[in-house]
C-alpha cells in the first residue's frame, strides 16, 4: 500500500478518504494489536481501540486542535495507548506492561483522557436517545435547535403550548432516567 505523509493522511482523515483510513488500518493495526494484547486486550479491543483513537483525531482535525509536535505515528500510537489504559481502568483490569507513551506531555494525556470520555458519554446519550419514541425524539430535538413551545406545539399537532412543555418534560426524564439506569452511566461519571 502507497505510503502517504502526515498531511496526506490529516486531509484524509478530515475528509473521511477511505483510502486513508484503510492505511492507517493496515499500517498501524498490528502495532495497536501487540500493544493492546500484551495488556490484557483482544483483537476486538484493539479494532476498537484503533476506531476510537480515529474518531477522536478526527474530531480534533475538525475543531482544529489538533497539535503535532511528532510523527503522524507517534501520535497515533500515544492516543491509542491513552484509550486503552482508560478502559483498562475502567475495567478494573490490571495491565502487564508499563505504558510507554510516546508523547509524555500530561496536557496530552489530559486531552486525550477527557476527549475519550467525552466520546463515551455522547455515545450513551445517543443510544439511550436513539430507545426513544419517535414522538419523542422530535419533541427533544426541536427543544434542542431552540424552537418555541409555539412552534413545537404546531409541529407536533399538539392543542396547546402548555402540552408542548409537558412532552418535552416527560421526554426528557424518559431520556435522563434511562442513562442514569445504565450501569455505565456511573462508570463514566
Amino acid at each position: 500500500m502507497e505510503p502517504y505523509n502526515d498531511l496526506e493522511i490529516i486531509r484524509g482523515i478530515r475528509e473521511r478518504d477511505n483510502n486513508i483510513l484503510e492505511y492507517l488500518y493496515n499500517e498501524y493495526f498490528g502495532m495497536i494489536y501487540d500493544f493492546v494484547y500484551q495488556n490484557n486486550g483482544s483483537e476486538d479491543d484493539a479494532r476498537d481501540v484503533l476506531q476510537e483513537a480515529i474518531i477522536l483525531i478526527y474530531k480534533k482535525i475538525r475543531n482544529e486542535s489538533l497539535e503535532l509536535n511528532s510523527s503522524f505515528k507517534i501520535y497515533f500510537y500515544s492516543v491509542c495507548q491513552r484509550i486503552w489504559f482508560h478502559e483498562l481502568r475502567s475495567r478494573k483490569i490490571e495491565y502487564n506492561h508499563i505504558l510507554n507513551y510516546a508523547i509524555p506531555d500530561s496536557e496530552f494525556v489530559d486531552s486525550v483522557n477527557e476527549e475519550y470520555k467525552q466520546q463515551k458519554k455522547y455515545r450513551l446519550y445517543q443510544e439511550h436517545f436513539n430507545k426513544l419514541s419517535i414522538e419523542c425524539k422530535k419533541v427533544l430535538r426541536m427543544f434542542l435547535r431552540n424552537c418555541s413551545l409555539k412552534h413545537i406545539a404546531k409541529m407536533m399537532q399538539y392543542k396547546s403550548q402548555e402540552y408542548a412543555k409537558k412532552r418535552k418534560f416527560i421526554c426528557k426524564e424518559q431520556l435522563v432516567k434511562s442513562i442514569k439506569n445504565d450501569k455505565r452511566f456511573n462508570k463514566l461519571l
